[in-house]
């Protein structure tokens, strides 16, 4: 009878791990924005300016997407639909969106397949503030605004039916899907929001201070749209975390009542002023739920390198880090010769800290326990000091209602 426990224990052990290791996400969710090739047409192409999707033209992505795996780059934030302004999506007279056009999807699926043979994971951002600026006829493009489509009951759930279903519906049958990471809802929506936050803040996070160039929407407005989005990615993708990629932990509380699997925050100098890089998302109340930093600039902060805020974001218990931008896209003006050195630069240092900080179990399944199928003895994967203080306090991004740890009952 022993002998029997003892063989039950060990399956239900075996078969514990064997979950464990499929439900989890990455213990430090380490990478980069791509954010885009074409900015706004990589899902869909735009054909007035000859610019192609992934599918139709996949080389250059796929070899991006290699260079960023070989740097030690496991996660990828793509930005899919910043502002309406690919072939793919259309609208009615009076503005409603149409059925979403077969070239977005096929460039979804395209973009899984390269993630897949580059050996990382796509978080997809679907929307951003950009989107809020007023619809208008520019460089022979007409460029659709969200404002209407948001703030529009009627809008918003063709939105949803006619754009996001079908887009979602797709990557959840690819059998690349175990390369999609997460949805970012929408890129920094407070620059589009006015009026108070609903949950206050702190430093004047009580209030929102939209860009003078967008139409923006309100607190409830915004919440509204992005809580309808991520119903229907539960439906469309129920084993896919979902997030909002905030602009500063002076908003951070804004999106806390929404079913986002984890909290995501961007961090520039005037940020760090106030909510310093160095405290972790227990001391700013963010601790609930993983927090993953999903931009930074890659080459640092005023007081701080690139490593070294690496070091502290994963000592300190975050998530990930996810570096803003593969394309140095905010070094405008500057032509691909004079911007290669200094990609190649905080590549290295990717590829460095990885190398040397993160340990390999962290950054796979984040299953840190193998059990020997010889004997069922338990190792544990975490042998460095820094992998284990991570290890010990990251809380890592798992599948919808899914606990970080599963635990056997005996």
């Amino acid at each position: 009878m022993r002998k029997l426990t003892l063989a039950i224990t060990f399956m239900a052990v075996t078969l514990c791990t064997s979950v464990h290791s499929a439900e989890l996400k990455e213990q430090f969710s380490y990478g980069i924005n791509y954010a885009w090739k074409n900015y706004s047409g990589d899902f869909g192409g735009i054909s007035a300016w000859a610019k192609e999707g992934v599918a139709s033209d996949p080389e250059p992505y796929q070899t991006e997407l290699r260079d960023m795996a070989a740097h030690g780059v496991k996660v990828v934030r793509w930005w899919v639909w910043p502002e309406f302004w690919t072939d793919a999506i259309t609208f009615s007279a009076d503005g409603t969106p149409n059925p979403l056009g077969q070239a977005a999807i096929d460039d979804g699926l395209k973009a899984l397949e390269l993630a897949d043979d580059a050996g990382v994971r796509i978080m997809f951002c679907l929307f951003s503030f950009d989107g809020f600026r007023p619809t208008r006829e520019k460089y022979g493009l007409k460029m659709t605004g969200y404002h209407d489509i948001v703030i529009d009951d009627n809008k918003r759930a063709a939105l949803m039916t006619n754009i996001i279903t079908p887009f979602a519906n797709a990557l959840q049958e690819s059998p690349h899907i175990d390369h999609l990471h997460s949805w970012d809802i929408i890129n920094e929506p407070e620059w589009a929001m006015t009026g108070a936050n609903k949950y206050g803040g702190v430093f004047g996070g009580d209030q929102f201070e939209p860009d003078h160039e967008l139409q923006p929407v309100t607190h409830d407005q915004m919440e509204t749209f992005i809580a309808d989005t991520i119903k229907v990615l539960r439906v469309s993708t129920p084993d896919i975390p979902v997030s909002v990629g905030a602009a500063a932990l002076k908003w951070a509380s804004a999106w806390k009542e929404l079913d986002v699997d984890f909290y995501q925050t961007h961090i520039y100098d005037w940020v760090n002023d106030y909510w310093p890089y160095s405290k972790s998302p227990a001391d700013y109340g963010m601790d609930d739920k993983p927090m993953i930093m999903g931009e930074y600039p890659v080459e640092g902060l005023k007081n701080a390198d690139h490593q070294t805020m690496l070091e502290s974001w994963y000592t300190n218990g975050y998530a990930g880090a996810i570096g803003w931008d593969y394309r140095i896209t905010h070094s405008p003006g500057e032509s691909e010769e004079a911007l290669r050195p200094k990609r190649n630069q905080y590549l290295a240092e990717f590829s460095d800290f990885a190398a040397q900080s993160i340990d390999p179990a962290d950054t796979a399944t984040g299953n840190t326990d193998t059990v020997d199928t010889d004997t069922g003895n338990t190792d544990t994967g975490n042998t460095g000091s820094v992998g284990q203080a991570a290890a010990a306090k990251a809380k890592p991004v798992t599948k919808p209602g899914k606990p970080a740890v599963e635990l056997v009952n005996e």
